[in-house]
């Protein structure tokens, strides 16, 4: 397994920008990394140069693998939320994570280090559809705004995502009872502000204690594991990248959005030094006016310049999700025509992505 150093990371170019493997690019001219081979998982080094700041004030607390008081709150595929299991159905639900290992358990992150693309959106509805799809399934979000854990607030479980950077989190005990539920489920590991304290430590530790939760969250008995990211190249974006099987990127058709991307495709590229298994799943067209010809061009400038990477599924610029965001509900739920139109670019986009990650229906 190949190792990322963070010292040049963030130098070098790709697509005349920013070239020569092991490296990718930063919008922070004072940040320097770098992703190379080397001989364990848990040689991934670092330096202070790092930091983008993102400091926790003072008196704050890491909430790490702290649970929230009273037990987890699980919400299934029909919407109720359900109480403490039987003996009976908690030894049936261990014996199919028994069943299963390790082997069952898929990754993929939502990425993009361009802010409001519609990553959010994408990754919060994968997992709706997932959940349609009768998987167990843990949703990671990574991103200090918390967008994507007000959404899903009610499928919280009381961990908090920093604490999956540390090397002693006992995943099973902080998850408690959310492993206790049988059959499909959602399980949220929420973000918090801790998170911004990744950048102050070097990417060596950050990307093996992630590296080593995701695996331990294989072993409880996840059919899937979807991670919201940050719209920066940061410590925490390379952790989820180099833990991950799969990456998929949403991209707004603006001309800022199409160089940004740019550094997405160069920090995958190299990640995958050090992450040989990870696929890159395509980049979406998301948010996309079909009455603006301007849309239109950098479509079609996207589709040239990257013929195999853009998947045929785009999302429109609908309110419909907006709304479905903050109720917290998939867009189908949402009892409007115009959101009849959402929900079927959003399920063919979900077809397509669990398709090439070869998740049954």
């Amino acid at each position: 397994m190949g190792a990322i150093n963070e010292k040049a990371a963030y130098r070098g170019r790709v697509s005349g920008r920013v070239s020569g493997p092991g490296c990718w690019a930063s919008d922070r001219g004072d940040s320097a990394g770098c992703v190379s081979s080397g001989a364990s998982a848990s040689g991934i080094c670092g330096s202070p140069e790092s930091v983008q700041g993102g400091r926790l004030a003072s008196g704050q607390s890491d909430l790490g693998c702290a649970r929230s008081a009273g037990a987890a709150r699980m919400r299934t595929a029909d919407g109720a939320v359900t109480q403490a299991p039987s003996l009976h159905r908690k030894k049936m639900g261990e014996r199919v994570r028994q069943e299963k290992g390790s082997q069952g358990m898929k990754t993929a992150v939502v990425a993009n280090q361009k802010g409001g693309v519609g990553k959010t959106a994408t990754s919060i509805h994968l997992a709706f559809d997932a959940l349609e799809r009768g998987k167990r399934l843990v949703f990671i979000d990574l991103d200090p705004q918390e967008n994507a854990s007000d959404s899903l607030e009610s499928f919280a479980c009381g961990l908090t995502a920093s604490a999956l950077f540390n090397a002693d989190v006992d995943l099973r005990g902080a998850l408690g009872a959310a492993l206790e539920q049988d059959g499909p489920c959602i399980v949220l590991i929420a973000a918090d502000p801790a998170l911004a304290n990744l950048e102050k430590k070097e990417l060596g530790e950050v990307g093996a204690n992630f590296k080593n939760s995701i695996k331990a969250l294989a072993e409880l008995g996840f059919d899937l594991c979807l991670i919201d990211t940050a719209p920066t190249i940061g410590n925490a974006l390379a952790a989820a990248l180099y833990a991950s099987d799969y990456v998929l990127s949403p991209i707004e058709p603006e001309r800022y959005s199409i160089k940004g991307i740019k550094k997405m495709n160069a920090a995958i590229a190299n990640i995958r030094k050090a992450n040989p298994g990870l696929k890159f799943l395509g980049m979406v067209p998301s948010m996309v006016d079909g009455r603006n010809p301007r849309h239109k061009q950098h479509l079609d400038e996207l589709k040239a310049a990257y013929p195999q990477l853009m998947i045929p599924a785009p999302i429109g610029l609908r309110g419909s999700i907006a709304d479905a965001l903050a109720m917290g509900v998939p867009v189908w739920q949402i009892k409007k025509t115009a959101a009849r139109v959402a929900a079927k670019e959003v399920r063919a986009l979900a077809q397509y992505v669990y398709e090439k990650m070869e998740i049954a229906q």
